[in-house]
């Protein structure tokens, strides 16, 4: 399955949920490092972390992992 991660097409497994893909990225794409804090909006829309298990991950998904940010 292909989906875009923070701009970058990316190939992976299909997954069930949003919990299922961050718990396997580190297996499947070695390269890919996941931030300690972040946040997630799925295709535009932000996804809380309690309805990672109820958010499914299909086709030409674009996820992008926000990070906070410091700063004046």
């Amino acid at each position: 399955m292909n989906i875009t991660l923070n701009g970058k097409n990316i190939k992976i497994t299909q997954y069930k949920t949003l919990t299922d893909f961050f718990a396997n990225l580190k297996e499947e794409n070695s390269a890919l490092q996941l931030p300690k804090q972040f946040a997630v909006a799925l295709n535009g829309n932000f996804v809380p972390r309690e309805q990672y298990d109820k958010s499914s991950l299909r086709e030409g998904d674009e996820l992008e992992l926000l990070v906070p940010m410091q700063g004046g």
